[in-house]
């Protein structure tokens, strides 16, 4: 098994002893230090019995020899034990470096190891700390007793410290240095004491706890009995969670039926029923392995497919696949001939009506297809306008129709096309199509690779994107808006992440605004009374302040504010923006325990009583729970209240939007389907949604009003059942497949991939799949795994597929330069290191599956998304975001745009 037995399993495996048997034995060297110095200044001091005689401390000069000798065998006793600790020490580093996680039996002689640890050295130890501990209070005791009676035998005052130790040394503790020593030494001994004795205190309630289950029987848990324990420990989380954080984080309204459904879901994924051993050291050398073997299949991928003879040759099904995603479709254009150097001049010698079809069937492509520019936007042509990339791929169109008419006349042949079939390209499209891939993979390319899951086993696909083309108004306006409004769905956040993000002068600034409103505003004074369209706590005004500094608007311009929360209840604003002309509803993303208790609330909840209510097709199509119930409060809330209605009747030439980061994202994407009959001007920006918001259907027809926008590699948008169930088996199969000893593969990781590296890093690693060897832990992977598919079967919605709303706008960093830095408090003050980011449309399928990265945690932060939307959004020329719009000419690009995308 890979956790340590030694009477009871622990919570360690057996190779994460190497760690503690370095950092022990360090200990332990620190001991025999301080005892052989404390050794050798006991026996070199210059002893003087007599001062202790006379000055009526000791009866006789004998007893304090008897605590001499004392004390130097209970140093050389100490000496003794801590060599043989050294010992055990190094056994233990040695011996837990052998096997493999699962391959337990090189290493069984750690169980002798770790119980002559935890028992005869315990009891060893305890006695040296409780010696070294009396023999030093004894001797501060009789110095002590000395001191006060060394002035009556040689005269002086008794206050005089410096006259009594200058002229007589009676004790070995005046040295500052043996002082020290002795201290440190009594503190390393308590630690040796306590922490077996803490494990030894685990193992015996766990022993105590099966001889009860002897003499009473438990009996065999359900499927309920194992939900209510799960709920036990949830609840009892976030109640030692809220203390620890002082509620400033919620949780005080929580109750035990709130985490039923978060039970409900623990169950169904992470329950093995006790047929899966499994300690959290292994995840962790698992995901290691995990992110080289994703690397690694990605790599292969991209060498297969640019490589002669690879992927274009043996994969018809891929190859046409990417070849529809290049041409968008369109059998009439055929791929440029890449294997030019010196463009041709293609204009020539052909006849207008020839060079006019061709351009018109361009523009036809381009213009109804998701992937017309794969190099510089999709969209390509606004108002008949024509792009570089239009007459670039004329231009070889041309050249390469010349080109197969002189050669098929150097031939005899007829000059009449060649047939072209509208579903399946030519072997010299495909291989075209590959030298282009080959000739761009240097430079930014809107190539990329998915993970699938297609076949049962991990696989990576390749993918061709569309980036956003400057020239495009509705590519620049989505964008545009991403970077003006992310900083809106910040504001909800409040004075948490406003004093989380401005660490030096965040805090400063809203106590200041707190202290100045208080002094300045007179009782009668009507703004003293604003607060009347703010619902919930904002003890201080920090919520406020901290939603006008950010933005920096009027007062006049928050229409509203609720700031309650609880579980299905999420923070919202109605804000007016006066530059662009809309009406904003922001709603407030995961921050305390009671959104995490809806983030995990997935059970999916049929739309079809939703649909018939308000007025869409819900039939047959789902949504997240938890998302559905905050969407469904706020829309009785603003009904409640007639704001919004007030607002939009008030403004009748503003457009409406919907936005929130995270939790908030869900939420506003099915709060806008709620409304969209309503409000027909209303669109959603949903920054970092989670991937499990709409079923497809649903998902697809929310694109004509909803735009998701992701940061790099934020794991957040890759979450949902589908794809964390495929991460949990990848895991525990990768701990079954590692042939290494555990310390091997956190070394080997420790430098920065190479790619010549990369490429048979997995093979020293791990077994091949079909190679595993038969271990008591891979037949027990076994037995969860059907046990998993058994629950799954059992579950009428674990089939369900949930994913991403509307279209999606991904912003791939390609800086090598990170600068995500959410926690680095240091560096608060500190300009960032410039970043790029390729800004592109893709496809849901696209983050199906979740890939381990580095920074797949801080790409999700706020903060750090709305810093990459203004990055982004200044490189294409969008910095200036404070300008009038005229909104009737951006409702129509969103509305041209929706109809072009759908």
């Amino acid at each position: 098994m890979p956790a340590l037995v030694v009477w009871e399993r622990l919570v360690v495996a057996g190779d994460d002893l190497r760690l503690l048997a370095v950092l022990t034995f360090l200990l332990r060297m620190l001991q025999i230090a301080m005892v052989g110095f404390i050794a050798y200044h006991i026996i070199q001091f210059d002893h003087k019995p007599e001062v202790f005689v006379l000055t009526e401390c000791l009866d006789s000069e004998d007893t304090y020899w008897t605590w001499f000798y004392a004390s130097v065998a209970g140093c050389f006793f100490t000496l003794t034990y801590g060599v043989i600790g050294a010992m055990i020490e190094v056994a233990t580093y040695v011996v837990s470096g052998r096997g493999t996680p699962a391959e337990t039996e090189a290493r069984h002689f750690l169980v002798p190891l770790c119980k002559c640890n935890m028992v005869p050295m315990f009891i060893v130890r305890t006695i040296g700390f409780i010696f070294a501990l009396v023999s030093l209070s004894v001797t501060e005791h009789f110095c002590s007793c000395a001191y006060n009676g060394i002035p009556e035998l040689y005269g002086g005052t008794p206050d005089d410290l410096e006259y009594r130790r200058g002229r007589v040394s009676a004790c070995p503790i005046d040295t500052r240095a043996w002082y020290v020593a002795v201290r440190v030494l009594i503190f390393t001994m308590a630690c040796d004491a306590f922490f077996p004795a803490l494990t030894l205190i685990v193992v015996l309630r766990k022993r105590i706890h099966r001889a009860f289950r002897r003499v009473r029987p438990k009996k065999e848990r359900d499927r309920e009995d194992v939900q209510r324990s799960w709920q036990r420990k949830c609840q009892r989380c976030c109640e030692c969670s809220s203390l620890l954080t002082c509620y400033m984080c919620g949780g005080q309204k929580l109750t035990a039926g709130s985490y039923a459904d978060v039970a409900i879901a623990l169950t169904d994924f992470l329950d093995a029923g006790g047929s899966l051993d499994i300690v959290p050291s292994d995840v962790a050398a698992a995901l290691i392995c995990l992110v080289n073997v994703q690397k690694q299949k990605q790599l292969e991928c991209k060498n297969e497919l640019l490589k002669k003879g690879g992927l274009f040759a043996k994969d018809r099904t891929a190859a046409t696949r990417l070849w529809k995603q290049f041409v968008g479709l369109n059998p009439a254009i055929p791929l440029p001939n890449l294997n030019n150097k010196k463009k041709q001049e293609t204009m020539r010698g052909i006849s207008g009506s020839l060079r006019n079809s061709l351009r018109h069937s361009l523009s036809t492509s381009l213009s109804t297809s998701d992937h017309g520019d794969v190099e510089t936007g999709g969209l390509a042509l606004q108002n008949g306008g024509e792009t570089s990339f239009m007459e670039a791929v004329l231009d070889e169109s041309v050249s390469a129709h010349n080109k197969n008419d002189s050669l098929r006349e150097e031939e005899g042949e007829a000059q009449q096309p060649a047939p072209h079939s509208f579903n399946e390209p030519t072997d010299l499209e495909l291989e075209q199509l590959r030298q282009m891939i080959l000739m761009r993979k240097q430079t930014a390319t809107p190539l990329d690779f998915r993970v699938s899951y297609a076949s049962g086993a991990m696989a990576f696909e390749p993918t061709i994107t569309t980036v956003l083309s400057p020239q495009n108004s509705f590519d620049c306006l989505v964008l545009g808006e991403g970077s003006r409004y992310c900083a809106v769905a910040l504001a909800a956040y409040s004075w948490m992440l406003f004093v989380w993000s401005n660490k030096c002068t965040g805090c400063c600034e809203l106590t200041a605004n707190s202290i100045y409103e208080a002094a300045t505003c007179h009782p009668q004074c009507s703004c003293c009374h604003s607060s009347d369209n703010i619902d919930g706590s904002d003890m201080c005004g920090w919520k406020k302040a901290t939603v006008l500094r950010s933005l920096g608007i009027a007062d006049s311009d928050i229409l509203y504010a609720n700031f309650s929360n609880d579980v299905g209840v999420n923070p919202y604003l109605i804000l007016r923006d006066r530059d662009w002309k809309t009406i904003v509803i922001t709603i407030r993303g995961t921050l305390s325990f009671e959104d995490m208790v809806s983030d995990v609330t997935i059970t999916p909840i049929s739309l079809e009583d939703a649909g018939n209510e308000f007025g869409f097709d819900g039939s047959g199509e789902f949504c997240h729970s938890g998302m559905y119930s905050g969407a469904k409060w706020i829309q009785e809330d603003l009904k409640r209240h007639g704001i919004l209605e007030q607002a939009m009747e008030a403004h009748p030439d503003f457009g409406l939007r919907v936005v929130g980061h995270s939790l908030g994202a869900g939420v506003a994407a099915m709060l806008g389907r709620l409304l969209r009959q309503q409000y027909p001007k209303l669109h959603c920006l949903c920054f970092s949604p989670p991937g499990c918001v709409f079923t497809e259907r649903t998902a697809k027809e929310s694109r004509a009003y909803v735009t998701s926008y992701v940061l790099h590699n934020d794991i957040i948008p890759r979450l949902s059942y589908r794809s964390l169930v495929n991460l949990r088996n990848d895991l525990v199969e990768m701990v079954a497949r590692i042939k290494v000893p555990k310390h091997n593969i956190f070394t080997a990781n420790v430098l920065p991939w190479k790619e010549k590296t990369l490429e048979d890093l997995p093979e020293r690693l791990l077994y091949n799949k079909d190679e595993v060897p038969e271990s008591p832990f891979l037949k027990e992977f076994e037995e969860f795994k059907t046990k998993q598919t058994s629950r799954a079967n059992e579950n009428e919605f674990a089939h369900v597929k949930m994913t991403l709303p509307g279209r999606i706008l991904h912003l791939l960093r390609t800086s090598e330069s990170l600068g995500n830095k959410p926690c680095s408090c240091c560096l608060c003050c500190c300009p960032t290191p410039g970043k790029k980011y390729k800004v592109r449309w893709i496809e849901s399928a696209d983050l199906d599956e979740i890939r381990i990265a580095p920074t797949m945690m801080m790409d999700h932060f706020p903060y750090n998304v709305s810093r990459a939307l203004d990055v982004a959004a200044e490189s294409y020329g969008l910095a200036d975001q404070s300008a009038d719009h005229d909104s009737e000419r951006l409702e129509r690009i969103l509305e041209e745009g929706a109809k072009k995308d759908c």
